[in-house]
């Protein structure tokens, strides 16, 4: 029988010995995480061991190869000064054409679907049909549907593709086909595609804001990167710089992730800036294109059903790891790796574009 002293006493040594052994476990899973293949990403993460061994095996050349060496020395860029402060700004061009729906056949669909009109259903839209009005146009004289119709076909003969968007979404949904359409009102040179890499969750910072647009038969991709958390902002102010009155955002699962994240860190750092405008989320019509043809809806996914497989690449999941060991270490490597990853989405996302807009 132990007194209270000899108790506590005990209870101590315990409790420093199990907290030694913890602290050697996490010291051991954390070098094993960052400098091993034998790390289990299935305990952290939702994909194969054998992706996150090469993303490490690539982590670990990238940190030889570019031992000593800063970020400008190895990835070719410009210091970009703007109002909210200076990022890096990465430049390059992939041959990639952009292609969209013809304006022509564009207008043709929207205003052939009936439907699109409140109170038309199946059985509407063929007895309006059996009565000779071919379009929407020849409804703006109706007694019903005349309203509506006038409405539509303002939005159309305006080319108002954001409006166009919500209209087919309210009637429909914005993933079908018929709000794709809308894109056929742009010219390929109007359309942001854009993508982030970022460290987590909302809230969390963005670290590398990707845009690319469309200059005759190549792809322009700029990248403005973040070397430290407090470039964040200017790089905010960077992609603003592409945004008018006339562009339509393209992005993947931009409507529930990016375009918010981006509206939060905006707003964090009180920057004006309006992203609510036309917006092809490409994951929505990718899931009515290819539904039972991929094993799941991922970019990566999609990409190698398209494209092919990608040669090299990190998992998205593993961004956040990367970048902190760039700031740890203060090596390039593993910023050069996310910059590429960056890269290859923006090319993978115009392709697939692309494809959808074939039908």
């Amino acid at each position: 029988m132990l007194i209270e002293g000899q108790d506590n006493q005990k209870l101590s040594r315990v409790g420093a010995r199990i907290k030694s052994r913890v602290d050697q476990a996490s010291d051991a899973a954390d070098e094993e995480r960052v400098s091993s293949s034998q790390f289990i990403p299935g305990l952290f993460y939702p994909t194969d061991h054998s992706g996150y061994a090469q993303a490490f095996a690539l982590k670990r050349a990238l940190i030889e190869k570019h031992d000593g060496k800063a970020l400008e020395e190895v990835t070719p860029g410009t210091e970009l000064v703007t109002e909210r402060g200076t990022c890096y700004r990465v430049e390059t061009e992939e041959g990639v054409s952009i292609r969209t729906i013809p304006p022509k056949r564009a207008k043709e669909s929207l205003l052939t679907d009936f439907k699109l009109l409140h109170g038309v259903r199946e059985t509407t839209e063929r007895a309006l049909k059996e009565r000779g009005y071919r379009s929407i146009a020849d409804l703006v004289e109706h007694d019903r549907f005349g309203t509506q119709a006038l409405r539509f076909l303002k939005l159309v003969e305006m080319r108002d593709s954001g409006e166009l968007i919500e209209w087919v979404g309210r009637r429909f949904t914005r993933s079908d086909p018929l709000a794709l359409n809308a894109s056929g009102f742009h010219t390929p040179d109007q359309l942001l595609f854009v993508d982030l890499e970022t460290l987590g969750l909302f809230t969390s910072p963005i670290i590398v804001i990707g845009v690319a647009e469309a200059i005759d038969e190549t792809l322009t991709v700029r990248q403005y990167v973040a070397r430290n958390v407090g470039e964040e902002p200017a790089a905010l102010e960077a992609l603003l710089s592409h945004v008018d009155a006339s562009t339509a955002l393209v992005t993947f699962n931009g409507r529930a992730f990016d375009v918010p994240f981006l509206e939060q860190r905006l707003a964090y750092y009180r920057i004006h800036g309006n992203l609510q405008r036309a917006h092809f989320d490409v994951l929505q019509f990718a899931r009515r294109r290819w539904r039972g043809l991929t094993p799941d809806f991922k970019l990566a996914s999609l990409e190698k059903h398209v494209m092919g497989a990608r040669q090299s690449d990190i998992p998205s999941a593993l961004v956040p790891e990367f970048y902190e060991t760039y700031l740890r270490t203060q090596n390039a490597g593993p910023l050069v790796a996310i910059i590429d990853h960056n890269r290859q989405d923006l090319v993978a996302l115009a392709h697939i574009f692309s494809k959808v807009c074939e039908g």
